[in-house]
């Protein structure tokens, strides 16, 4: 998805939110602007849900899933955003008692889209490291068979590992469980395909 400026003018976390309630399109607020987040392809949508379905499904009583629709406030940055997937492994922490905001994700997963992929890959990023709960960052390409993953150690420090090919496996490090590549693009065509 691609992100576009709607307007100039500062907003508020609250205006921006009464906006957001009334707005017939998604928007992300990064410190005071508003950008618009265009419509997602179909290779990006049937990513999002097979990771989630498959997280849902092999996590089930031990963490809670969302996709899509459910914000993530990043005080740090006064910024809200709407990741593509991602997990609560513990009591769930809302903004402002707000059910559609958390603020505690344990693993964030973003599929890449050729608008969004500097974006995700370094300020959202960045942003999401300033959040004490975030353990795993994960960034799904779209178009090929890679995945790329940010593990938090107990030092800090970030460590990146990758992944490549249709035969291969990731596993989701602080979760002890694995996702096979084959299943996170099943019924997905490749352009140059």
């Amino acid at each position: 998805m691609a992100l576009r400026a709607t307007k100039q003018k500062r907003y508020t976390p609250g205006e921006y939110l009464a906006l957001e309630e009334k707005a017939e399109f998604r928007s992300e607020f990064v410190d005071g602007y508003i950008f618009e987040m265009s419509g997602g392809t179909e290779n990006h949508n049937t990513i999002t849900l097979n990771i989630a379905s498959d997280l849902r499904a092999k996590l089930r009583g031990k963490c809670k899933t969302f996709a899509i629709d459910v914000k993530v406030w990043i005080a740090a940055w006064n910024t809200f955003v709407y990741p593509d997937v991602f997990l609560i492994c513990s009591e769930s922490l809302y903004f402002e008692n707000r059910k559609d905001i958390l603020t505690n994700p344990a693993l964030v997963i973003e599929v890449l889209s050729d608008g969004t992929r500097r974006y995700d890959k370094r300020e959202k990023f960045l942003g999401y490291q300033t959040l004490d709960s975030l353990k795993e960052y994960i960034l799904v390409d779209q178009n090929t068979y890679l995945v790329e993953q940010f593990v938090k150690e107990s030092t800090g420090v970030w460590k990146y590992f990758v992944t490549i090919g249709a035969e291969s496996e990731i596993v989701l490090r602080t979760l002890n469980e694995t996702m096979k590549l084959s299943e996170i693009y099943d019924l997905v065509e490749f352009e140059n395909n």
